[in-house]
């Protein structure tokens, strides 16, 4: 059996392999905070598409319940709950608006981001 031992083997491939995890480490614990907002942001979006499109059918105080109960259930901020209807009959549009800041933890800092999400839906 022969054996090979190593001598004089530096530390450096180590050294750049645990740089290389703690970089990746700080990326992903800062960026699952950005993408939880953006996250919310997208499905809030989704849901006031969604209720443009059957907004023929429903009055306007129905659908600002709904997209209020969905804001909360998302634990977006109480001005995220202030919506915005408005219906034009020539041509037929339903414009749903709602504008709110959320403040998210940067390396150092603290940013506020401000989200106007805003959805238009001709019929």
């Amino acid at each position: 059996m022969v054996t090979e031992t190593r001598r004089g083997r530096r530390g450096a491939s180590t050294l750049g392999c645990l740089f290389a995890v703690l970089l990746f480490m700080a990326v992903l614990y800062y960026g699952v905070d950005i993408g939880r907002v953006y996250w919310s942001y997208y499905r809030l979006l989704d849901e006031m598409e969604t209720s443009a499109r059957f907004a023929q059918t429903q009055p306007d105080e129905q659908i600002v319940k709904h997209l209020v109960g969905i804001a909360q259930d998302l634990n977006l901020p109480a001005e995220a709950r202030r919506f915005s209807v408005r219906r034009t009959q020539h041509p037929p549009v339903v414009t749903i608006r709602t504008k709110y800041s959320v403040e998210i933890e940067l390396p150092f800092t603290r940013r506020r981001i401000t989200l106007t999400p805003l959805v238009e839906v001709r019929h």
